[in-house]
């Protein structure tokens, strides 16, 4: 299970490869790798394969939270990047993300370094968690990534009405909700942590608290990660619907151009009967274009050729050209 939330931030992470130097966008990949990194070095096995060749004393321990709380914080950025349209808002909240995240890291480090943790164990809480210096590690990284995600979930909600397509209301809904349910994960190993030392680790509360993380944090990694995806996945769809509509205009028009533009070699460039396999070819909205121009051309030309075009031609030629326009304003706008 734990293998999970680390396979779906890798795979998010080579998806957001192409961003990676994007001064707008590249947070969103920093935030991803730096994610993907922490979940990694959280996998027993690695954690037990990586902490001696750190030098042991569970440094990787220490490694794994910095990258979390770095994540989170670039991660937060690039919701605050791209959801804040207020530049003066946007600068004071981004100065206080890299002022928390500064003293996060700065107080889960001195807490680390100040407390004995020689034997590599990947449950610092529970093992080390008496010390005082352990409790400033666990509970500051803690409270700043709650806040983060309570934070990232007060700006997806108060920006959500404003946002112009169903698919980034739909992304931003989705992150959100993953980092909602991310905060109370978190707080089910704080509440964990506290319901052993009372019951101890065999306690049916202590099984459900660990069914829950388990679940929760494969979840909300999977809910944010498919927000970050869903406005992309929605344009390819978007695209690929138009290029089969296209393409259905096509077949319906090929045999209409034949009628109306074959044979006019002054006001055609390929001056060859249209085939139904156009379907097929490789820049079918170029190609759609350039027929209807011809078939107007021809009309234009020859009233006679006009008069060829019976009422269900006309509506074909209509819905290509409105097809077009439509296609050509969302464009425009985006």
């Amino acid at each position: 299970m734990e293998a999970v939330p680390a396979a779906a931030l890798w795979v998010l992470t080579v998806l957001r490869l192409p961003i990676a130097r994007d001064p707008d966008r590249g947070s969103v990949f920093r935030a991803t790798i730096l994610a993907a990194i922490a979940c990694t070095l959280y996998v027993p096995a690695v954690y037990y394969g990586i902490d001696p060749l750190l030098g042991g004393q569970n440094r990787v321990g220490l490694a794994t939270l910095l990258s979390l709380l770095l994540g989170f914080w670039q991660f937060r950025t690039a919701i605050l990047l791209a959801a804040v349209a207020d530049k003066e808002v946007r600068r004071r909240q981004l100065t206080l993300g890299r002022w928390a995240a500064g003293a996060a890291c700065a107080a889960v480090t001195a807490g680390f370094l100040t407390s004995r943790v020689d034997l590599t164990d990947p449950n610092l809480p529970l093992t080390y968690g008496d010390q005082p210096g352990m409790a400033v590690f666990l509970w500051t990284g803690s409270a700043f990534i709650m806040w983060i995600c309570v934070d990232i979930a007060r700006v997806c909600r108060s920006n959500i009405p404003h946002m112009r397509t169903p698919a980034f209301r739909s992304a931003f809904t989705l992150i959100a909700v993953g980092c909602v349910l991310f905060a109370l994960v978190l707080l089910d190993r704080l509440l964990y942590g506290a319901v052993i030392k009372v019951e101890g680790t065999a306690s049916p509360t202590a099984a459900v608290l660990t069914s829950f993380y388990w679940v929760g944090e494969t979840c909300a990694v999977l809910l944010v990660s498919l927000g970050l995806l869903l406005p992309r996945l929605a344009g390819r769809l978007k695209h690929g619907t138009f290029g089969l509509r296209t393409r259905l205009l096509l077949w319906e028009i090929s045999p209409i151009w034949n009628r109306i533009a074959f044979g006019q070699h002054e006001l055609v460039l390929q001056d060859r009967r249209a085939s139904r396999l156009s379907f097929f070819c490789g820049h079918a909205e170029t190609q759609l274009h350039r027929w209807l121009v011809e078939i107007r051309d021809c009309e234009m030309a020859n009233p006679e050729a006009a008069r060829r075009l019976d009422a269900h031609d006309r509506t074909v030629v209509e819905r290509a050209e409105h097809a077009l326009e439509r296609r050509s304003g969302a464009q425009l706008t985006q």
